[in-house]
């Protein structure tokens, strides 16, 4: 058995177009796959949410949407005063709080968020 990783970010590209290539891709994978007798589960996988926030998985068109409505920590009416007293302790901290250099396309380098962990 075969744990296939299929990025949603890979699939839509852009909101509603499809990369229909790499879906073929996958298919034609999948289906050689079962011909030597290897059975596939398709995870579709992400870490961390995004890009913008050192991930992948969800396409950052819809992250920066999340992003831009605003977010919270614990609570949104309750943040004012929780946020200071977390951050400390590396709870309630933004993407913007770990100093990462971006790279043309507005996310963080891989090599810089490759040195924190998130999880």
């Amino acid at each position: 058995m075969v744990r296939l990783g299929v990025m949603w970010e890979a699939v839509e590209t852009q909101p509603g177009v499809y990369d229909d290539a790499y879906l073929n891709r996958v298919d034609k994978l999948i289906t050689r796959l079962g011909d030597a007798g290897i059975y596939t589960m398709i995870d579709a996988h992400q870490d961390v949410f995004a890009q913008r926030l050192c991930g992948e998985g969800i396409p950052n068109f819809y992250a920066n949407q999340i992003l831009e409505a605003g977010s919270f920590c614990i609570d949104a009416s309750l943040d004012w005063m929780l946020t200071p007293l977390l951050k400390p302790w590396g709870v309630c901290k933004s993407i913007n709080d770990y100093g990462l250099r971006l790279g043309k396309d507005g996310n963080p380098l891989v090599e810089d968020c490759q040195k924190h962990e998130f999880f």
